[in-house]
């Protein structure tokens, strides 16, 4: 008798997702990242229905740990780059792969466009709204060429499979 084990099925038309939800007092909102149309990269569409007033840096990072509450084991920003180079913003030529500059009120429905990052390459990894304003790695200070010195972690979230 021949074994009837069942495969998974995939479901013609459907795309991989990646979806992270951030649910705080501060912050409430959803990332979902798709797969370009193009076929190469992800779509990163965000939407917050709270977030504090002024500028907050945004940032994927690298893990998913999230045993500590001040979302501290999350480790530095995600990059896909082979060489060590510096903090930038969203528009910046040379940037970590996560770095996705600052979201305010105003700009709270986006949509970023990562060409070199596949949605598998997301799940499990960390999405940050930050306390301050994040300076593009062009500020002053000690941390803004790994950081771009935007303060404390205030809200995180992992990228989880969607269906």
């Amino acid at each position: 008798m021949k074994s009837m084990r069942t495969q998974p099925t995939k479901k013609k038309g459907r795309q991989p997702t990646a979806i992270a939800v951030f649910r705080t007092p501060a912050v409430e909102g959803e990332v979902i990242a798709k797969p370009c149309a193009s076929g190469k990269g992800v779509d990163l569409f965000v939407r917050f229905t709270r977030f504090p007033p002024g500028q907050h840096g945004f940032h994927i990072h690298k893990a998913g740990d999230m045993r500590q509450k001040d979302c501290s084991g999350l480790c530095e920003h995600f990059d896909k780059g082979r060489r060590p180079h510096r903090h930038g913003t969203y528009r910046s030529k040379e940037r970590h792969t996560g770095d996705l500059g600052n979201l305010s009120r105003s700009t709270r429905t986006r949509r970023y466009c990562l060409p070199d990052v596949s949605v598998h390459e997301l799940w499990g990894r960390s999405i940050i709204v930050h306390e301050g304003p994040d300076d593009g790695g062009k500020g002053g200070h000690e941390d803004s060429h790994t950081t771009g010195h935007s303060g404390a972690r205030m809200a995180c979230a992992i990228f989880g499979r969607g269906c």
